[in-house]
């Protein structure tokens, strides 16, 4: 057989018939893992570090991303040959097949994206349409005046997807959160907590909660081996809290280094940091780690013994992330067989620990002396099982003062000031970023404007948050 008898040429349509394929598939993947992802999230994830990422959907995105669409384009680039369809009987196929399914995949592509893409966000990170929405509201932490009446322990405990919403027993039959039932009675719940912009991922969440801001992409880019900086010189929790003589640790079961957490801890002026090598070199006993570092009772049995080596050293700061309950992640745990969901399971599985982590806190000698801040870092992604239409992001306050109303409409930029007035901390204005505490009488800005408003504002540029989040490299 000659070289030319394999139809070499037909492969120059592969690069136009690959990339249809290609962003069919990405954005299928996305629809199924990270419903709702916009273009900042999307920016930020992938021009932060990747290490630590869970390698089950690095592994999913290759296969259904990469490799499937490789298989489906050879065949689509060799249709002409395939002797059954006749289709060289069509002269305009028997010569310009090469070129007309280049054209034809590379127009679709264009249509496919112009379908599926949020234009709004591509608009204002393309355009130089600035807006002074954070010069009208913005309130700088370092002028805030805050002062502790009584300097208690804090323990925050960021919990993966964690939503009111599975307790809904009209919807799902059962209370998947039923464990935490009698914690709640005796402390605050908030009505409403929503996703914000740009905090609606882990990372994002996270900031919020730190700064009061959300995780805007602001021409960020990471290149090898350099370290990221957000909020850098930002008065942010964590300095607040050190200001004050807190003995800091952060606490997670995978690697931080992924989104560049564990430089933000570091800037936080956190005393130690707990990530999965710390735990696989303190914790040998621990043999539960799934694709994305260690399960929750994991991660809560090392909560436990630091919070217990942290009594002496207080007031403490003990900030925990958990992972268990990430969309389509599956670790291995014990299965409860009254739970047929295999993600339902999950999501019991993290609420029965996290209650007996509750409850061991409230045995402990200085419980009265603790606050205790429960929150989901965002709403589930993803579609891997059904949900109500009306979802809200989980919350719990123990050991706080009462609220002068709970039934309150707010986001991640918000717990920032909630939770330093839930300490015990007097603000000024009771702002902080552009986060208002839910414990005050102060609106947040999410029950003072419209979604569109802010959504039309936040995303745009603004030259006052980029000095403020722009990252500094080393």
């Amino acid at each position: 057989m000659k070289l030319s008898d394999l139809r070499l040429h037909r492969l120059y349509a592969f690069p136009a018939v690959f990339l249809l394929i290609f962003t069919i598939a990405v954005f299928r993947y996305i629809n199924k893992y990270f419903t709702d992802v916009n273009l900042q999230q999307i920016l930020f994830i992938i021009n932060t570090p990747m290490e630590g990422v869970d390698s089950r959907l690095l592994r999913l995105f290759i296969e259904h991303c990469l490799l499937t669409p490789i298989l489906y384009t050879i065949p689509i680039c060799y249709l002409p040959e395939i002797k059954f369809l006749q289709l060289k009987k069509i002269p305009l196929i028997k010569k310009s097949w090469t070129i007309l399914i280049s054209v034809l995949s590379l127009l679709l592509t264009l249509g496919y994206l112009f379908y599926q893409t949020d234009y709004t966000s591509i608009k204002y990170f393309f355009s130089n349409e600035k807006t002074d929405f954070y010069e009208k509201h913005f309130s700088d932490p370092k002028e805030a005046q805050i002062n502790f009446v009584k300097k208690k322990n804090l323990v925050v405990i960021h919990v993966e997807s964690l939503e009111t919403t599975y307790k809904d027993k009209t919807f799902y039959g059962y209370n998947m959160l039923a464990d935490l039932r009698d914690i709640e009675l005796k402390g605050v719940q908030f009505s409403r907590f929503q996703n914000g912009y740009a905090t609606d991922f882990t990372q994002g969440s996270a900031m919020a909660l730190f700064t009061g801001m959300p995780a805007k992409y602001s021409n960020l880019v990471n290149k090898l081996g350099r370290k990221i900086h957000f909020f850098k010189g930002y008065y942010s929790l964590g300095k607040i809290l050190k200001d004050n003589g807190y003995y800091m640790v952060a606490i997670q079961g995978s690697e931080s280094s992924f989104g560049g957490m564990d430089v933000f801890l570091q800037d936080n002026n956190f005393d130690k940091l707990i990530d999965e090598d710390t735990i696989q070199q303190e914790y040998p006993q621990f043999s539960k780690k799934g694709s994305w570092g260690y399960t929750d009772d994991c991660i809560l049995t090392v909560a436990k013994d630091t919070i217990m080596q942290a009594e002496d050293r207080q007031p403490y700061f003990l900030y925990v992330q958990t992972v268990d309950t990430h969309v389509s992640y599956t670790p291995e745990i014990e299965k409860f067989p009254n739970i047929e969901n295999v993600y339902h399971n999950i999501i019991h599985h993290t609420q029965l620990h996290l209650a007996d982590f509750l409850k061991w806190l409230q045995s402990r000698p200085n419980y009265a002396d603790t606050v205790i801040v429960v929150i989901g870092d965002h709403l589930r992604m993803g579609n891997d099982f059904p949900m109500p239409e009306k979802r809200y992001i989980y919350n719990l306050f123990l050991n706080t003062g009462k609220p002068h109303n709970t039934d309150r409409t707010f986001t991640q930029v918000d717990m920032f000031p909630s939770v330093i007035e839930a300490l015990g901390g007097k603000i000024l204005n009771h702002r902080l970023g552009i986060g208002t505490s839910v414990f005050s009488l102060e609106k947040t800005f999410t029950e003072l404007y419209s979604a569109e408003y802010l959504y039309d504002n936040l995303a745009k540029r603004n030259d006052l948050y980029e000095q403020i989040f722009l990252p500094q490299r080393k």
